[in-house]
């Protein structure tokens, strides 16, 4: 745990007996020897046991509190940690450079431990600066306060072009959950500029670009990137069609294939105007699935197809056309002359209640 917190302050800060009351230095010193012969347990009685004589709001109660804390954050005993570096920072005795360093630590704990809130209200104390408006981006986002995370974020991009990449990833992955994907691509293309030949850069603009509504640009984006010689191949393509399909977005996906088809991205073949028309289905673009599961079945005459045909004309009430279809259908399965039978017997019960 304690590889991503803050060095303790106190060590590079040697306080004499002269500073602060005697006993309460030994136990520190005694603590420390502890500490470095692996006696942690040791280290924390010694510790303990000075506590009682230390008066509330001295400097000594929030040394020995201080050390227990980092005790505890060394054990990874994250509530103890947090306990105790509250009622360090309680004692307001150990100067503003070394609090803000507890402030912080305690901070990065709270959140740690799901508690976004009360990080929040302790990220709030302390001085401006990146590190600090990245853990309040952190808490904002947690609690679903885009309204102030996306501010902050945008400000330090806005301040420093040059700041790392994680604000840029943030803006990303904030701006996706908001659904919010042309701005999502917009920091993306940020990302890409700086690491032009990361092939997982360029799939995530094309898929941002695609949830966008904006395919034309999705299948470009693939087309620099095969010219870039970034090695995008057609399974990175079909993922990508894949992944809109399973997020519940058939619609962007059929658009996005259908453009890859159109650039020749993708080869076109049965098996992926199928596809093609089975994404329109689960649009629910049923006049445009019709227009390709036609297609499809001229030209294979497989029975699968024309009922798929049959079946997208009955959904659109479409009765001398099921009728129409289903004739000369020689069913291989019970299956589908089940199917067919019933998508016959529904079209001709239509019609005579027209008549």
């Amino acid at each position: 745990m304690r590889g991503w917190l803050f060095g303790w302050l106190l060590l590079a800060t040697p306080l004499s007996a002269a500073q602060i009351d005697p006993a309460v230095y030994k136990a520190l010193d005694d603590a420390r020897a502890a500490e470095q012969r692996g006696d942690t347990t040791g280290a924390r009685r010694q510790l303990q046991a000075a506590l009682p004589a230390s008066a509330e709001g001295s400097l000594e109660r929030a040394l020995l509190q201080q050390r227990l804390a980092y005790l505890a954050i060394d054990a990874n005993d994250a509530e103890h940690a947090i306990q105790w570096l509250t009622e360090t920072l309680r004692q307001d005795a150990l100067g503003a450079e070394v609090q803000a360093q507890d402030r912080a630590n305690l901070a990065r704990l709270l959140l740690q431990q799901g508690r976004y809130q009360q990080a929040a209200v302790e990220l709030a104390l302390l001085p401006p600066s990146d590190a600090t408006r990245q853990l309040q981006v952190q808490a904002y986002r947690q609690l679903g306060q885009f309204d102030k995370a996306l501010p902050l974020a945008e400000q330090v991009v806005r301040e420093r072009p040059a700041a790392d990449d994680s604000w840029y990833q943030l803006l990303v992955g904030m701006n996706y959950e908001l659904k919010r994907y042309a701005a999502a691509a917009r920091w993306q293309q940020v990302l890409l500029q700086r690491a032009p030949g990361n092939a997982a850069s360029w799939r995530q603009l094309a898929s941002l670009q695609s949830l966008a509504g904006e395919q034309g640009k999705a299948a470009a984006t693939m087309r620099l990137a095969q010219l870039a010689g970034v090695g995008l191949q057609a399974s990175d393509m079909e993922s990508l069609i894949a992944l809109h399909a399973r997020a519940g977005a058939p619609w962007q996906a059929a658009r996005l294939l259908e453009q890859l088809l159109r650039e020749r991205l993708l080869q076109t073949t049965l098996e992926r105007q199928r596809q093609l028309a089975q994404l329109w289905q689960a649009a629910r673009d049923y006049p445009q699935a019709l227009t390709i599961w036609q297609q499809v079945a001229g030209a294979s005459g497989q029975t699968a197809d024309r009922l798929q045909v049959a079946w997208l004309h009955y959904q659109q009430a479409q009765w001398q056309d099921v009728l129409a279809m289903v004739q000369g259908i020689q069913p291989a399965s019970a299956a589908q002359r089940r199917q067919l039978a019933s998508l016959r017997a529904a079209a001709q019960q239509a019609l005579d209640m027209d008549q």
